[in-house]
């Protein structure tokens, strides 16, 4: 046996050697932080069965979990479980994928995730809204999954540029949220709003369906349809039924209003037209419920519908939403709102930060996104949505401000 004491050179040799011989690594462990912290273009393979991927793009519209070996930055996760997901981006062509490591294999996980979503950039052909968005709103402190631009290979074959993003789930509740009053933020009740129709937040009727059609639970989903779905209706039963000079009173203790209205101002910023204001109602979102209170606040979902036009307006009352309505009819909450999208503008404008992010997610994905064999849409119509992206910080910092100086809605702050 060799000795090794007072030898720090033989120390060190002997542990190599010994982590050869148990199979452990001496190279220090990647995180979730490595993955998502990155500036480059990541790769991600796939390694499935030819008939189970084939099965999978034929029935793209069923979320039929298919075993599969994820591969990254030389790290391989074997037998998880993937399946198409979506909504109106689902595609047999190039499925938006859900990628969940514990599926067959309790307990595995995958960089401390136990899943994310290989999200397939079908309905943005610049590639970069999202992405772009979720770091701006991560900028501003709302709390929002992580994203990254990946090329994703299917046993080897290039199946186009994609963008791995970070599941909501306790593990980003624990991140976003961190610890109130000693208590880790992660085990409220988490919703995923799930979208039925043209809804606008109006009072749905005292009964708990119309609810449960919405809001679907992806935390303490056993308990009662009381305990999961009657503070849900009763906060937009009260924002409905509350005139606007006590809304504060009467839900400020069952939404947090400050964290709400910094998420209508930076929507509004970068004219998101498919979230919580919506051109045909609510969408993209998850609704959380504050551990052992009753207090809501949103999580940002699904950015792809942001940076809609540089000079669509501050104003929330084109889409008729109630909470958004009542908020901005308190002077308080409305001189909130003005402050909250002075805010985004400053963080937009610091250092050139939206500007230079813009172009860094360009030259990140433009050659992976030429290459896309799968990409529904042309090189032209890719390379002038890249334009418009490259025009947009500018512009709208610019149309917000005037907005901002001027008046909301102030025809002297359009150009067209």
């Amino acid at each position: 046996m060799l000795c090794t004491v007072g030898n720090p050179i033989a120390t060190f040799v002997t542990v190599a050697i010994a982590a050869l011989w148990l199979g452990v690594s001496t190279v220090q462990a990647q995180t979730a932080d490595d993955l998502f912290g990155s500036q480059a273009l990541q790769r991600i393979d796939l390694w499935v069965n030819s008939a189970d991927w084939a099965k999978l793009q034929v029935d793209f519209q069923v979320n039929t979990y298919y075993p599969a070996d994820v591969v990254w930055s030389g790290q391989t996760v074997r037998n998880v479980g993937i399946r198409s997901r979506g909504r109106g981006s689902r595609s047999a062509n190039k499925p938006g994928l859900r990628v969940d490591f514990d599926h067959y294999a309790t307990g595995q996980k995958f960089l401390g995730l136990k899943s994310f979503v290989l999200d397939n950039l079908t309905q943005d052909p610049s590639g970069i809204h999202e992405t772009v968005a979720t770091g701006f709103y991560a900028r501003l402190g709302i709390p929002v999954s992580r994203e990254i631009h990946t090329r994703l290979y299917v046993n080897n074959q290039y199946a186009g540029l994609y963008a791995i993003v970070e599941a909501v789930d306790k593990d980003l509740l624990a991140r976003v949220f961190g610890s109130i009053d000693g208590n880790v933020q992660n085990d409220g009740y988490l919703y995923e709003f799930k979208y039925q129709d043209d809804w606008r937040f109006t009072n749905l009727g005292s009964g708990l369906e119309p609810y449960k059609l919405r809001f679907e639970p992806k935390t303490h989903e056993t308990k009662s349809d009381e305990d999961l779905y009657r503070p849900i209706e009763s906060l937009i039963r009260l924002v409905n039924d509350t005139p606007a000079d006590r809304i504060k009173e009467t839900i400020g203790g069952l939404l947090d209003i400050p964290a709400v209205i910094r998420y209508l101002a930076a929507q509004a910023f970068l004219a998101e037209t498919d979230g919580f204001v919506g051109g045909y109602g609510i969408n993209n979102l998850y609704l959380y419920r504050l551990e052992d209170q009753n207090r809501h606040t949103f999580i940002v979902w699904d950015a792809d519908n942001t940076f809609y036009g540089p000079e669509l307006s501050l104003d929330l009352a084109w889409a008729g939403n109630v909470l958004a309505d009542k908020l901005t009819a308190v002077p308080e909450y409305r001189a909130l709102y003005l402050a909250e999208v002075a805010r985004t503008v400053e963080l937009a404008e610091a250092d050139g930060w939206l500007d230079t992010e813009i172009i860094r997610h360009v030259q990140r994905i433009d050659q992976a996104m030429k290459e896309d064999p799968m990409k529904p849409f042309s090189q032209a119509t890719y390379e002038g949505s890249l334009g418009v992206m490259l025009g947009f910080a500018r512009s709208r910092i610019t149309f917000v401000k005037c907005e901002l100086t001027n008046g909301i809605l102030a025809p002297s702050c359009r150009t067209q």
